[in-house]
């Protein structure tokens, strides 16, 4: 397996958790706790994650080319 295959193999955990938290969110239905806020930052962090994975395996690809 390759660098490349193996960040975009990171980022797709990383969205497939994200997924898991938007879920959880919405079965909460919006009520005020604290641990959704700790949630919803998760979520952001895990999103910036993935862009820095993609943007990783960009790298990586260019510099193979």
């Amino acid at each position: 397996m390759g660098v490349a295959e193996l960040v975009d193999r990171s980022a797709a955990a990383a969205l497939s958790r994200a997924s898991q938290l938007q879920q959880h969110l919405r079965e909460a239905d919006g009520a005020a706790d604290p641990v959704l806020d700790e949630c919803r930052d998760e979520i952001h962090r895990l999103v910036a994650d993935i862009v820095s994975l993609r943007n990783a395996a960009e790298l990586l690809k260019r510099e193979v080319a």
